[in-house]
Formats: C-alpha cells, sequence, structure tokens
C-alpha cells in the first residue's frame, strides 16, 4: 500500500506520464516510453509532484493540479 510502481508503455506523443492509485492504495506511474532520457527525468519527478502533493485525495481542478505539478503558484 502506497508503493509507487513505474512501468514504461507507448503512449499518445502529447502525454508524457500519468498516474493511476489503484484499489490498493499504490501508485501506477506509467511513462511514455517515447520520451528523450531528458523529458523522462521531467516526466518522473511531475508524477512525483502529483503523489507528493498527494492530488489523488483532494477535490482540486485538474488544471490547479497540473500548475501545482509544474512548480507554477496557483493564486
Amino acid at each position: 500500500m502506497g508503493e509507487v510502481i513505474v512501468r514504461v508503455i507507448d503512449l499518445p506523443d502529447t502525454i508524457p506520464g500519468v498516474t493511476v492509485l489503484d484499489e490498493n492504495g499504490d501508485y501506477n506511474v506509467y511513462l511514455n516510453g517515447r520520451l528523450s532520457k531528458d523529458n523522462y527525468d521531467e516526466a518522473v519527478q511531475h508524477e512525483l509532484r502529483h503523489i507528493n502533493k498527494e492530488h489523488f485525495y483532494q477535490d482540486m481542478p485538474v488544471r490547479e493540479c497540473e500548475d501545482e505539478a509544474k512548480g507554477k503558484d496557483c493564486d
């Protein structure tokens, strides 16, 4: 429970990664296998920020969660 499981799969070019919380409370991070090394590292950090900020347990607009995960201020 609460583990982070990372998988690399083919995703559409516009989607670097996505995280899904499963029924066991584990975070399944899916990363786009077509990413460059730099973009892969950035996508991993982005998804980890979603997890660390507990976006999966908050009732927030998606745009606000994305801005937080990108490190933008949400005023």
